[in-house]
């Protein structure tokens, strides 16, 4: 099973729950139980200038990755301002807020898991105080580096090199493609990876099919991606879901790098991480073979 979307400026809207506990907030969910998925729920969020979003908690694990603005994490009582870049995972029961005090709106990529539940079955956000204040007041805003255990940057210098050493446990380097983890299990995450993943021209991964889900937010270029039998050429704001034994594969078949956001859940094992159709293909030849000579 997979499925495929595209987010556009009328895709965002404020969630049900945030209705009465945010200002200027909107998401554009792209992954959810609705299209068959069982594990996520992925999107990306936006915040207008002077906007806010009151101190909660998720019976849930969250990750993100910020596109643009410059929106403030508050985490319990400490204030931490993010740009473009950052990234980082606020834990089960972790109390956080967001403002945005700049004139420019914010957008990141949100990551949840376990998947976050619809909002007429039952709750898994709760917000600390109902009166629409914020419980806390946070200390002076700090660099994000005060706190490594939270948060990351990614800039084009801490891509890897095509090739080289695989930042993904249990995956072999591939030719062209580069990996970038953002939060996976030494980062702290006990549910999700998050990371960045480029193919140059020319690059591909057969096809194979993994025991967790799958998505991916096209960010630049354009890939051919094959799931299920069907061929889907991507661009960015296109978003693909791959679901538990959906077989896909991605081949860069243009002239420019293509490059993507990628979310997994549940946390992949550390080993058989990929079961590739090729790996097999000769299994399948000798019982062609054997069942021949019968």
């Amino acid at each position: 099973m997979h499925y495929v979307s595209k987010i556009q400026s009328g895709s965002f809207a404020i969630p049900r729950a945030y209705a009465e506990h945010s200002k200027g907030f909107g998401r554009a969910t792209y992954v959810e139980h609705g299209m068959g998925s069982v594990h996520m729920g992925v999107g990306i969020c936006r915040l207008s200038a002077r906007g806010s979003v009151q101190s909660h908690v998720h019976s849930l694990e969250e990750s993100f990755y910020v596109f643009r603005g410059n929106p403030i994490l508050q985490i319990e009582d400490k204030a931490y301002p993010l740009r473009p870049g950052n990234f980082g995972l606020i834990s089960t029961g972790k109390e956080h807020a967001w403002s945005n005090s700049s004139e420019e709106e914010a957008q990141w990529l949100e990551m949840q898991a376990p998947q976050p539940r619809a909002a007429d079955y039952g709750r898994d956000t709760f917000f600390v105080n109902g009166n629409g204040q914020a419980t806390k007041s946070a200390v002076p805003a700090e660099p994000v580096e005060a706190a490594k255990l939270m948060f990351g940057h990614f800039d084009e210098s801490s891509l890897p090199r095509p090739g080289g050493p695989s930042q993904m446990e249990g995956f072999n380097p591939t030719t062209g493609v580069a990996i970038k983890m953002f939060v996976d299990r030494s980062f702290g995450a006990i549910h999700q990876s998050l990371f960045l993943i480029q193919y140059a021209p020319g690059a591909k991964i057969d096809p194979h099919d993994h025991t967790f889900e799958e998505s991916y937010y096209i960010v630049s270029g354009r890939v051919k991606a094959v799931a299920d039998g069907k061929t889907h050429d991507l661009g960015p704001g296109d978003v693909i879901w791959t679901g538990v034994g959906c077989i896909h594969s991605f081949e860069n078949v243009g002239s420019e790098p293509v490059r993507w956001i990628e979310t997994q859940a549940p946390l992949p094992p550390a080993k058989e991480i990929f079961r590739f159709e090729r790996d097999w293909a000769q299994s399948a030849a000798r019982e062609r073979e054997a069942a021949g000579k019968g």
